[in-house]
């Protein structure tokens, strides 16, 4: 491993704690609205949106399995008719568009039902202006995770 590789780990696994502390405390932030006064539902919504960006990477990882597959038969198809089992063209970042696809809208759905959940606490804002407050903080912190997540962490390692 060379010194650049150990300082975009360090990079990356820096970016990745952040983006978990932010998006726990945007969470507990938005508990102060949906259901004020009620502490464990700070910490409640805190560490569901954190865990939400959990979900959203194993909604990629699934996403990957199920196309590994036709991947795989589309490298041997290669193989068969030019020899290599690699497409020559240097553009990585051209399939980027699908993680974006599949992450944000994962994350947003996820916070949505965390949102509807913490409107059932009496007193806030209700199951529905809620559910609709966390979505659509979903969506923003879910494209600004899948940039952070797509340019450092899943390019470390």
């Amino acid at each position: 491993m060379s010194r650049g590789e150990v300082r975009n780990a360090g990079k990356a696994i820096l970016y990745t704690v952040g983006l978990f502390a932010a998006a726990f405390a945007i969470g507990a932030w938005l508990a102060g609205y949906a259901a004020p006064g009620h502490e464990a539902a700070w910490w409640i919504s805190g560490a569901l949106l954190a865990v939400g960006l959990v979900v959203g990477l194993k909604v990629l990882e699934a996403a990957a399995l199920l196309a590994a597959p036709f991947w795989l038969a589309k490298m041997a198809a290669r193989w068969a008719v030019t020899g290599k089992p690699l497409d020559p063209r240097k553009d990585g970042d051209r399939h980027d568009w699908i993680a974006y696809l599949l992450f944000v809208p994962s994350y947003a759905l996820f916070a949505l039902l965390t949102g509807a959940g913490i409107g059932f606490v009496s007193g806030g804002l209700g199951f529905f202006l809620s559910a609709l407050l966390y979505g659509a903080v979903g969506v923003v912190l879910g494209a600004v995770a899948a940039k952070i997540l797509l340019k450092h962490a899943l390019d470390a390692g």
